[in-house]
């Protein structure tokens, strides 16, 4: 679909193995330009802007064109701090095509101290990334962050991203990236939270994986917006809400060291058609005096029952349909597999029946899986 664009969209391009810096003119593949700090540049000079495209090519070895400490992408890390341009920047293939190739830029030979990506000031607004990997090798700080300082809201979009081996967190947000929404994204072994967003969030997180990060798989200010997601195997708690107001719905929290997911704070919030298991401590921790309506979850396995209220606030958490010791059994979670057997009391019972992550033929809630490396696409372009 993207190769379908309108007669005034300009679609630029890199090639980090082959193109040239000093190109006059980056919209064929042959006059590439060579770093993507040289496409964010011209963003800021102004010459790309509202409805253009700026394509990342895959090379013979990203890792090696597209490392932020090699010779080919000088400075350490990215910086975006353009105006607002309405503008996809989106891996492709090694002939400039958007097929659903990931294309892995690579923080190599960082500080530990140092984002690989770095949004600020407030100014960048409006723009999407997609079909990416910010690989930070466990020597960048995080793969994005944000250090916004202005006062307006912020619009961003990632689609079918991953964020993965940061020293802390995958992705962090510190102030008014309210609108960030995040599709199709995998934030994984993270040393920190897999997605730190300490301010209001009221953009979609929807059909992302969050997984065997140290920290907690993602946490939330308030207003988040969660749909369609899998907490696996993180080091704290899958999913943690602060100042509530949440909507959450047809997640899995599985395998987490903490609570499966954790709300506080003092705005309501709305868990619907979620799987808990498995999780150390429990399933659905409601940590404040909160009204917590929580509607067709299924609980199994959790550590310390399968709920926690407050004693004082137990009249705040409205069950409904709610069903506990669900028998059921999985495939191995490692791999993803949250399919249930045939024998589980949730099959019938109005609750989704879950899925395989990568790549199953199982029946499962519409999610599409984020795209195994070298598996399925899932690609919206």
């Amino acid at each position: 679909m993207a190769e379908y664009t309108g007669a005034s969209v300009r679609i630029y391009y890199v090639d980090g193995e082959n193109g040239d810096d000093s190109s006059a003119d980056a919209t064929t593949t042959g006059g590439a330009w060579e770093t993507i700090q040289k496409a964010f540049d011209e963003m800021v000079a102004g010459n790309i802007t509202d409805g253009d495209e700026v394509r990342i090519m895959s090379t013979s070895d990203d890792e090696t064109y597209y490392d932020l400490g090699g010779a080919q992408q000088t400075g350490g890390k990215l910086t975006c701090t353009w105006a607002s341009r309405e503008v996809l920047i989106t891996g492709a293939n090694s002939s400039g095509v958007v097929d659903g190739t990931i294309v892995t830029i690579f923080g190599d030979s960082l500080d530990g101290t140092t984002p690989m990506m770095e949004i600020s000031v407030g100014t960048v607004d409006s723009t999407q990334f997609a079909n990416l990997k910010f690989d930070a090798n466990d020597t960048a700080q995080h793969c994005v962050e944000s250090t916004l300082t202005g006062t307006s809201s912020h619009h961003m979009m990632f689609v079918n991203c991953r964020f993965t081996q940061a020293t802390s967190h995958g992705v962090y947000t510190n102030n008014k990236a309210n609108y960030w929404n995040m599709i199709n994204c995998r934030f994984d072994n993270n040393g920190g939270t897999g997605y730190e967003h300490q301010h209001s969030n009221y953009g979609a997180i929807h059909r992302c994986l969050f997984d065997n990060n140290a920290g907690d798989g993602s946490r939330h200010g308030t207003g988040a917006k969660i749909t369609d997601c899998v907490f696996f195997n993180n080091g704290d708690d899958g999913c943690y809400i602060n100042n509530s107001g949440a909507v959450i719905c047809n997640c899995v929290f599985d395998n987490n060291t903490s609570d499966g997911l954790y709300i506080s704070g003092s705005g309501q919030s709305v868990v619907m058609n979620c799987l808990f298991t498995n999780n150390t401590a429990y399933g659905l921790n409601v940590d404040n005096s909160t009204e917590t309506k929580q509607y067709n979850c299924a609980f199994y396995n959790n550590g310390n029952d399968s709920y926690f209220v407050d004693e004082e606030d137990v009249n705040h958490l409205s069950m409904f349909n709610y069903l506990d010791d669900v028998t059921t059994t999985y495939g191995v979670t490692a791999d993803f597999d949250f399919t249930h057997n045939g024998d589980s009391s949730v099959v019938g019972a109005g609750m989704p029946t879950h899925y395989e992550w990568f790549g199953s033929t199982a029946s499962d809630i519409g999610l599409g899986k984020f795209r195994a490396e070298g598996g399925e696409s899932i690609s919206i372009f």
